[in-house]
């Protein structure tokens, strides 16, 4: 879990904390200054502690309402307020932070280091494939994936990324002369009948991202935002992202962008 996916964590358990306390008093009214006070330290934690780090990897203008929400709640401390006012604040802040993790997992979910913009130049592939066409192959989908980002067409986009990862994680099995390493891995997929790993053909995104970890072709964050990308691309079905909720943006595809050059130039290291 990043920090900034930990902040957000916290902020949402102090505000539960904070209205299963407020619910606990007796009177109509919020006017003690014991509990004045807390409200106003649940508040001031958010814009001291946990927003600094959120907007470190989101646009400051996608916590524009959830900060109106906290400063209405900080006002109300300035007299006594309803009880339910405050109550329905608190409410209104889960709901919308929870709403950031869930349509912003993506950029939650990556470092900031790993965030900034790096060539799309598509790079050499001859370290892996000697093929001159299956190079010209690769060098396209790499195209084709800038010009989805591009042109903000995030879900096309994601589908391109995943195929072409998939492709050189595939090739750089392949370069193997002892292939035994990678049926070995933990997490290579097992075939249910012989309990040995299943044929390359079968294997997904997962497990070539789950095995190339455990090789140590690529790092922890690349792996954890791999998976990212794979669950992403299961939205190409319209009744799953409608059942789910969640779709991805322009914003989001550029962020997987960057983690899939990523884990390409780890991949085509020799």
């Amino acid at each position: 879990m990043t920090d900034a996916q930990q902040e957000i964590e916290s902020a949402i358990a102090e505000a539960e904390r904070l209205r299963r306390t407020l619910r606990r008093g007796k009177g109509r009214q919020v006017s003690g200054d014991d509990e004045r006070s807390i409200v106003r330290a649940t508040v001031l934690t958010w814009f001291k502690t946990h927003r600094p780090l959120v907007v470190n990897v989101l646009n400051e203008n996608l916590l524009k309402d959830i900060d109106n929400e906290y400063r209405n709640s900080l006002a109300a401390t300035d007299k006594a307020s309803l009880r339910t006012r405050h109550l329905d604040c608190l409410k209104r802040i889960k709901g919308q932070l929870a709403k950031l993790q869930s349509e912003h997992v993506v950029g939650l979910s990556i470092a900031p280091s790993t965030q900034q913009s790096t060539s799309d130049l598509s790079p050499q592939f001859s370290p892996l494939v000697t093929d001159p066409t299956m190079q010209k192959i690769l060098a396209n989908r790499w195209n084709e994936c800038v010009k989805c980002v591009n042109a903000e067409a995030p879900l096309a986009a994601t589908v391109m990324m995943g195929g072409l990862l998939e492709a050189l994680l595939l090739a750089r099995i392949n370069q193997l002369s002892d292939k035994k390493p990678v049926f070995n891995a933990k997490s290579a997929p097992k075939d249910r009948q012989t309990g040995k790993a299943s044929n390359l053909a079968l294997w997904g995104l997962r497990d070539f991202i789950a095995v190339s970890h455990e090789l140590q072709w690529i790092s922890p964050t690349t792996r954890d935002v791999g998976n990212v990308m794979r669950d992403y691309r299961n939205y190409i079905h319209p009744q799953k992202e409608h059942s789910h909720g969640i779709s991805i943006s322009a914003d989001d595809a550029k962020t997987l962008w960057e983690v899939a050059k990523s884990v390409a130039r780890q991949v085509l290291k020799p």
